[in-house]
């Protein structure tokens, strides 16, 4: 990553960039984590899912220089990704869904629904790792401004 425009450098050293990436790997260390214990998994992954949501709040947008739309990444694909999702998420059974109102505030779609944890909490580890491999591994000006975009 020597080779960064002074931009791309910039964004990554900021504090908000900063935290962002160190809170996304905490979160995926908990998702590998094959050790850890069901009482123990729900209240960390609680705090992990409020403490992503902050650091991205956070976060500046990004205007793409580097990159567009239409660039695209060697990386896992995201059922690849899902597949190594392989930790107690994958096996929580009856505990892992939930209901919820969409949205409330419109008439004709009032009715609740069922979410289900499992597959959310799939989609948020398959979307970090693999902008967190275009950062890491990839390490492109195209790549790592991809990546924050995202």
């Amino acid at each position: 990553m020597q080779n960064l425009n002074k931009e791309i450098k910039s964004l990554l050293e900021t504090k908000e960039t900063q935290d962002f990436l160190k809170v996304a790997r905490g979160f995926i260390k908990l998702i590998e984590n094959k050790e850890i214990k069901e009482q123990e998994f729900y209240p960390e992954i609680h705090k992990k899912l409020t403490e992503l949501y902050n650091a991205g709040l956070s976060l500046k947008s990004v205007e793409l220089i580097h990159s567009s739309e239409k660039t695209e990444f060697e990386t896992a694909t995201r059922e690849k990704l899902k597949e190594q999702n392989v930790n107690l998420i994958s096996s929580l059974g009856k505990d892992c869904f939930y209901w919820e109102v969409f949205d409330p505030t419109y008439e004709k779609e009032n009715e609740p629904t069922q979410g289900w944890l499992v597959d959310d909490v799939a989609d948020i580890y398959a979307d970090l790792k693999e902008e967190l491999y275009k950062i890491d591994q990839i390490g492109t000006d195209e790549a790592i401004e991809d990546g924050l975009c995202n």
